[in-house]
């Protein structure tokens, strides 16, 4: 049981109980309620505990508390090994804690857990709201162990001030620290839970998904080009193939995913590509989509970590990107290159692949071009002639049958770009000619301040590739023989009238706030090339423009001298804040009282009190004695008491007095000095 003396009082208290609740707030939303609750309540119990209405829970009562939190997690997490289970019990703990807040060291043992829990912030984000929150936490926090130091220590003002004070100054050594410190891989992972995918394009595809995400202006992919920039009409980001097709729904299909079995070449490519001629060197920021596909354009080497490619052009990576993924990718227009190549016999079937019945009108009507001998450009262009005769690109198709091919291409005739994408690759495949679909984002807005392409969302987008003997896959894109405006100007231009129709305030209409918009993901965008992206690389070329060579020597001087510096200026600030702090009237005309003292010849010491300085100077002056005794008491009562007529009388005394011009000082036998009587 912890000392009377080191009992929490009240506003111990409630300072840790913000610094949790701070650390906890952003978690909320992730948590199952029950952690939320349970956290209330034991705050709700410890504060009982101080009114003296209950009493802490004892050790059987603790027990069952803990075997019900554990299985309660074990009933909201389907796997343990996995980010948020890992946040989960760490805040349950958190929260557990309360239950035996009972002396300083279990106040500083929960205020040092609260660190962790705000940490656990940056595992989820990394962007500017959430540094800006975790800074707040982290004043919050370190404000409560300020208070944990005295009732005076626990006023707000008082706690926040020092706690502002304290993390000023850790501010020169963190930036030295992040400049410096080597960027390490972690030494262990934790995969998140990818039940869901936060963002982007799903690993199938239906009627009316990819309208879904015509809905969002949510960011997707930042570009930015080392060298020429291609034109919007070559602007595909491909990211998805889709290959099997069972009469309404596309997939990838056993064998592509990796996670399924798929092959991946993560060094680099088999086939040799020229290192000259027409190429696109870029960098791709890819937002979080808890899945492992990336996008690029066709023809795609990565020499990025953990990134490799896939036989049908694709870029994989090897975790699912959890958080906001950088990675360098260089493309080769198919046109520069050729393709002699032939297709394996699976692949062959793979790509003409069709269910077994269904859409009889379309198979019909593909088997008219097969049976009269057209090749497979020819078809091509037989189709997309038809889609641009009198077709309409719309985002609100209407619905379609079990025959969905039929329903679109002879009935509705108005669709979406999957639409499009589905019904040509299904007479293609139908007449014989290999084709998939191919899904991913197509075009950007272009961001002259900062020199990127900026896709969001609603650039998601399905076309079309068809196999051509010694030319290899050829992109196809229906939706431009039906609504080429969206290829050249974005879906915005596209369907004005129709786009983010079913927002509440249709505030993309508004020019300025559209701008600020903008202006927004430029900050985030530096934000994520100065700090988030500051990696290895970049660490050491920053260093070798500060250093000129990165050296063991140099590299210590760099630390050192920020550091002395930093001691010798808080040094020196110290010095000036105390030389310069302006003591109280009645200290200072006491300290002009034992000036005076000291040059008639009694010095006060060190440390010594004013009442014990009295009684000396009565000992060895007898005849002062009566005068400073005064002096002494009108000092105590305006020190000590406050008293303002006491600060007079004190100003008066000295005023009047002097005990150079009163005494005459003599020797002693032994040398000492002795105060006689004029």
């Amino acid at each position: 049981m912890a000392n009377q003396s080191e009992l929490l009082p009240r506003e111990s208290l409630l300072w840790i109980f913000a610094a949790q609740f701070a650390a906890l707030l952003p978690h909320f939303a992730q948590l199952p309620l029950w952690i939320v609750c349970a956290w209330a309540f034991a705050v709700y119990w410890r504060l009982e505990v101080f009114r003296g209405r209950r009493d802490l829970p004892g050790r059987t009562v603790k027990l069952l508390v803990v075997g019900l939190t554990v299985a309660g997690l074990a009933l909201s997490y389907r796997r343990w090994f996995a980010l948020e289970p890992m946040v989960a019990l760490l805040a349950i703990s958190f929260t557990l804690k309360n239950l035996e807040l009972v002396s300083r060291r279990d106040a500083f043992l929960s205020l040092l857990l609260a660190y962790f829990v705000a940490a656990t912030l940056f595992v989820y984000e990394q962007t500017i709201p959430y540094a800006l929150y975790g800074t707040v936490c982290v004043v919050v926090v370190t404000a409560a162990l300020a208070a944990q130091l005295g009732h005076f220590s626990a006023r707000p003002r008082r706690a926040l001030g020092l706690s502002l004070r304290l993390l000023a100054q850790a501010v020169p050594l963190m930036l030295l620290l992040f400049i410096v410190m080597p960027r390490l891989g972690p030494l262990w992972a934790v995969p998140q839970n990818n039940s869901g995918t936060t963002t982007g394009i799903s690993d199938s595809m239906t009627p009316g998904d990819f309208t879904r995400l015509s809905k969002s202006d949510k960011p997707a992919l930042r570009i930015a080009f080392d060298g020429p920039i291609p034109p919007p009409e070559q602007r595909y980001w491909r990211g998805l193939v889709y290959a099997d097709f069972d009469g309404r729904r596309w997939s990838q299909g056993f064998g592509v995913d990796p996670r399924e079995g798929g092959v991946v070449r993560w060094q680099g490519r088999e086939q040799k590509l020229p290192e000259v001629g027409p190429r696109y060197r870029y960098r791709v920021i890819q937002e979080a989509t808890n899945n492992p596909w990336l996008f690029a354009m066709a023809r795609p080497i990565s020499d990025t970590r953990g990134v490799g490619e896939t036989a049908d052009d694709r870029l994989l990576k090897k975790r699912p990107v959890y958080n906001r993924f950088a990675y360098d990718v260089r493309s080769w227009p198919r046109e520069t290159l050729t393709d002699d190549r032939e297709l394996s016999d699976f692949e062959y079937r793979r790509y003409l692949q069709l269910p077994r019945g269904g859409n009889p009108r379309t198979r019909a009507w593909a088997e008219e071009f097969h049976a009269s001998g057209l090749g497979a450009e020819e078809i091509s262009a037989h189709v997309l002639k038809y889609f641009n005769r009198s077709f309409t690109y719309t985002l609100k198709p209407p619905a379609l049958g079990a025959d969905s091919i039929d329903d679109f291409l002879f009935g509705s005739q108005q669709g979406f770009c999957e639409h499009f994408a589905s019904s040509y690759v299904f007479t293609m495949r139908a007449a014989g000619v290999p084709a998939r679909v191919v899904a991913g984002y197509q075009g950007g807005e272009w961001v002259e301040q900062e020199e990127y392409l900026l896709v969001r969302e609603y650039d998601a987008h399905a076309w079309a590739e068809i196999w051509l003997p010694g030319r290899g896959w050829q992109r196809v894109d229906p939706t431009a023989a039906v609504s080429p405006e969206r290829i050249r100007d974005g879906l915005q231009s596209a369907a004005a009238d129709e786009f983010m129709q079913d927002s509440l305030l249709q505030l993309h209409r508004i020019s300025v706030l559209n701008r600020l918009r903008l202006e927004w993901d430029m900050i985030n965008y530096r934000w994520y090339q100065t700090v988030v992206s500051f990696d290895s690389d970049k660490q050491e070329n920053l260093l070798k423009k500060l250093l000129g060579e990165v050296s063991p020597l140099r590299l210590a001087a760099f630390i050192a001298v920020p550091v002395a510096l930093a001691l010798t200026g808080m040094l020196l600030w110290l010095w000036l804040s105390n030389r310069g702090r302006r003591l109280p009237p009645a200290s200072r005309l006491y300290q002009k009282f034992c000036r005076r003292m000291a040059r008639a010849g009694i010095a006060r010491r060190p440390g010594e009190a004013p009442r014990d300085f009295a009684r000396r100077v009565g000992i060895e002056m007898p005849a002062l004695a009566p005068m400073v005794e005064r002096i002494t008491a009108a000092f105590e009562r305006a020190a000590y008491g406050e008293d303002p007529a006491a600060e007079k009388q004190l100003r008066r005394l000295l005023r009047q007095w002097s005990p150079r011009a009163n005494f005459v000082f003599g020797r002693t036998a032994d040398g000492g000095r002795i105060a006689t009587g004029e």
